[in-house]
């Protein structure tokens, strides 16, 4: 294997010819992909085979709730023909309980599941056209460099090259081991996720590696503009919606991201599902889709071809998050119930601030790619071999075999996706990118609650400004020794740290400060003349400095 690098400017396609994509040959040819995913539902879902009332109970359960969700939760991208086809099913239904007590009704509701799983797919199903992803290759590098090149630049460079983007925007790996991955199996990417920016960011990383496109799952909540709709739906992303917790609809989603696998298509999950809203790294992952690498891998290698699938955790680190308000409040929403006071809200003029803030400000961010793992959480090394912990091959079928067989046993893969979800979780805390907007704010927050010790972190949030200011005689020492902390941690190779804590401890003092959250109306840190620090929102201050509080560096001291 290599080294770790920057990408500098994108890199060729591993494969330059589009049509010879998986993503492309699979959705090009839908009704068999589609035949597919259906035949694995029916095969995973062992409670059709059951007595005859167990089916029905379970159409009658899915109705129920189908009804309820349109009727309790609408959404505005819900299909308008979601209605109609629901009162369908329910006069089917009312048709045969005629003959329900008399005769059985296997059949009919045989019918009836086999009309609610086309259905749902026919929703789902993603589609891949060549000429929407060549247009993405091109649009988002430029809307990315308006978004985060500096104002100057916007009015008088408006057409200008966009390759100023890789000094704000640093993708970092052994990114010539993640393209010879490519071209010998299925690349699956599991990125953090911290914000909306997280899609664009990730995507755009992707395709500057040169990777054949992704299809992923989007939420249908974010299908609700016709145009856009059509144009995520177009570059691979298939419809999910979150509402449904039944257990037909989850098992549809998994064997449709299952067969994608299979049909050796490019995937990403964000396998903490939801956005951080404290401002931490993932603790816990939601195993779900996850699971589906290890199904897709047994099913290749029962098949005959043996072609691997190699997991890539990514994490995104942001100097500035955007929705970081909102998610710190619903946090601490959550999770103080009455001791929690919301501030004030925005006005107009703060929302026109902070438009104006992220087209003025450049605060960067850096994509790091972690080292490729099989469905195992073993390493690979660059033909794809894997290995453990002691370097010893290891050979993947041999993780499915009972009696020298293949088999699926259902307990047993569910232990081995925990096992890849906690190598996931790992590779995440390991290669974290400590900016210094992390640690100035991280340093900031931990000066301030020593002060304070015996008081919750509620009430922390709500001091006074003057009894959070902290002068720099105090914030550099403090800043050093943290900075000692993370320098063991990286020498050990438990964290990685950016370039910019290299810098003397002034200088590095002043660019996190500045860096941190900086397009927010109100300021996370600020340094006055007096040399003394201040914050106008303690809230925003303990997101920031949660980043660094999965490494226990308190605990070090």
């Amino acid at each position: 294997m290599g080294n770790r690098k920057t990408i500098k400017k994108p890199l060729p396609s591993v494969q330059p010819k589009m049509d010879e994509w998986p993503i492309y040959k699979a959705y090009n040819k839908k009704e068999q992909f589609l035949e597919k995913v259906k035949s694995q539902v029916l095969l995973n879902s062992s409670w059709i085979n059951k007595d005859e009332s167990t089916l029905r109970y379970e159409i009658k359960n899915i109705l129920y709730e189908e009804k309820m969700r349109l009727s309790k939760t609408p959404w505005k991208s819900d299909n308008p023909k979601e209605k109609i086809f629901w009162s369908e099913i329910k006069q089917k239904i009312r048709n045969s309980k005629a003959i329900e007590n008399k005769e059985g009704t296997k059949e009919i509701d045989e019918k009836i599941l086999d009309d609610i799983i086309e259905f749902y797919l026919n929703e789902m199903v993603a589609n891949f056209k060549i000429s929407s992803f060549k247009f993405a290759q091109k649009a988002l590098p430029y809307v990315y460099s308006r978004l985060i090149n500096s104002f100057p630049q916007i009015v008088y460079k408006l057409f200008s090259s966009v390759d100023k983007l890789y000094d704000r925007m640093k993708i970092v790996g052994d990114i010539d081991h993640i393209r010879k991955l490519q071209e010998i199996g299925t690349v699956v990417v599991v990125p953090t996720h911290y914000s909306n920016l997280d899609s664009p960011t990730i995507g755009l990383s992707l395709n500057n590696l040169g990777l054949s496109a992704f299809t992923y799952g989007a939420g249908v909540n974010l299908f609700t503009i016709k145009s856009l709709s059509k144009f995520m739906h177009n570059l691979g992303a298939y419809k999910v919606d979150r509402r449904r917790k039944h257990r037909l609809y989850l098992e549809t989603l998994k064997s449709y991201s299952t067969i994608a696998l299979t049909e050796d298509v490019n995937s990403l999950f964000y396998p903490g599902g939801s956005r951080s809203q404290s401002g931490k790294l993932e603790k816990k992952l939601k195993l779900g889709l996850l699971g589906t690498v290890i199904d897709a891998q047994r099913i290749n290698l029962d098949n005959g071809n043996g072609k691997k699938i190699f997991i890539i955790p990514v994490t995104l680190n942001y100097h500035y998050v955007l929705e970081a308000k909102k998610l710190i409040d619903n946090y601490l929403k959550n999770k103080g119930k009455e001791n929690y006071m919301e501030d004030e809200n925005t006005t107009s003029f703060g929302l026109i601030k902070r438009a104006y803030k992220v087209i003025t400000s450049n605060p960067g961010m850096t994509v790091s790619f972690a080292p490729a793992i099989d469905v195992f959480g073993n390493k690979v090394d660059e033909n794809g071999n894997s290995f453990s912990n002691k370097g010893q091959v290891i050979e993947v079928a041999d993780y499915f075999k009972l009696n020298g067989k293949l088999v699926r046993d259902v307990q047993r893969d569910s232990q081995y996706t925990q096992i890849l979800g906690d190598k996931i979780l790992q590779e995440f805390k390991e290669n974290s990118v400590i900016l210094s907007s992390n640690l100035v704010a991280y340093v900031a927050f931990q000066i301030i609650r020593n002060r304070f010790s015996q008081f919750s972190v509620f009430d922390i949030l709500s001091l006074p400004k003057d009894e959070t200011i902290i002068k720099v005689s105090e914030f550099l020492p403090k800043l050093e020794a943290v900075r000692t902390k993370l320098k063991k941690l990286a020498e050990d190779k438990k964290i990685i740290l950016s370039s910019d804590l290299d810098f003397e401890g002034n200088e590095l003092m002043r660019i996190g400060i500045e860096k941190v959250g900086s397009s927010h109306p109100k300021y996370v840190l600020r340094l006055n003349k007096k040399d003394e620090i201040s914050t106008q929102s303690m809230k925003l201050l303990y997101y920031y400095h949660n980043k660094l509080s999965s490494y226990e560096l308190e605990e070090q001291s």
